[in-house]
């Protein structure tokens, strides 16, 4: 093999070295271009859910955490009580009164327990007060095979009958709700037979008569400081029966306790708007004998 003599060597190495060079630099920027590519397309999905992230949490810092709404608490609690197996008239309070929906929430874990000797800040002294049956205080405590919430409003409108004209701030709806299931005044539903308003009084100092008074007799009794309790039936105040008490007449207008309402009691009725409401009435004093 023959081999020929550049003319000029250390031209042709200058040429070459610079034709390797911009092949070099060529295969850099082809390889940089394809990283890059890959780079870009590797990090924009990163930035963007990066980005919708700190949008989700501004978006949530400006609207602050879900208040539930009392419409939604009910439904929780209703659910909850249903998935607990509560008692159905313990359920049904929330359609009855949605005030009631703490005492449900609570029912679980507070049921036949009594929280209160006696009724508080509720007693004022030379009135007849206004006491609640779902109050928490007393209002899981028993009465028949029901619970004073449910059942109770009997045995709570004689307590606001014993308490306010004896004077005894001790007189509490869980007591005469445990003497009335004591002593056979309720029946096999849980209702309070009309007895229970006529005798139980009795027990705690009191006479009592019955009759249906006109709106003369009302307002002549109830000036007189003798309350009233009225048997209901369907209207204002309930929907099959329910007991209320009379405190107090003023032109025309009759103050009403209704141990199921803070709404109903904190207003005035008329004579002629529940009169045809009402299926019995005792009227309540000191026993002077």
């Amino acid at each position: 093999m023959i081999f020929r003599q550049e003319k000029h060597p250390s031209k042709r190495r200058q040429q070459v070295y610079r034709y390797y060079v911009i092949i070099a630099a060529a295969a850099l920027v082809l390889i940089g271009g394809g990283l890059g590519i890959v780079l870009s397309r590797n990090s924009r999905p990163e930035t963007k859910e990066a980005s919708l992230t700190k949008e989700q949490k501004e978006l949530y810092r400006l609207a602050g955490p879900h208040i539930e709404t009392q419409k939604e608490r009910i439904e929780r609690v209703r659910m909850e009580a249903t998935a607990a197996g509560y008692p159905e008239g313990v359920i049904e309070l929330l359609d009855k009164n949605p005030a009631t929906v703490s005492y449900v929430e609570d029912y679980g874990e507070k049921q036949g327990q009594i929280y209160a000797e006696d009724i508080g800040d509720d007693y004022v002294d030379g009135q007849i007060p206004l006491l609640i049956q779902w109050d928490e205080r007393w209002g899981y405590a028993p009465y028949g095979t029901s619970v004073v919430a449910v059942s109770g409003c009997g045995p709570t409108c004689m307590a606001m009958v014993a308490a306010g004209l004896r004077h005894d701030p001790t007189i509490t709806p869980a007591k005469v709700a445990e003497y009335g299931t004591q002593n056979q005044y309720v029946d096999e539903e849980n209702n309070t037979y009309w007895a229970f308003m006529q005798e139980a009084g009795k027990n705690w100092g009191l006479s009592c008569y019955s009759g249906f008074l006109s709106e003369e007799e009302l307002s002549a009794e109830l000036s007189a400081g003798h309350p009233v309790i009225c048997s209901m039936g369907p209207g204002y105040f309930t929907q099959n029966g329910h007991f209320i008490v009379m405190t107090g007449y003023e032109n025309g207008q009759i103050r009403i306790n209704d141990p199921f309402s803070t709404e109903n009691s904190g207003r005035t009725w008329t004579y002629g708007e529940i009169h045809d409401q009402i299926k019995a009435m005792w009227v309540y004093q000191i026993d002077q004998g």
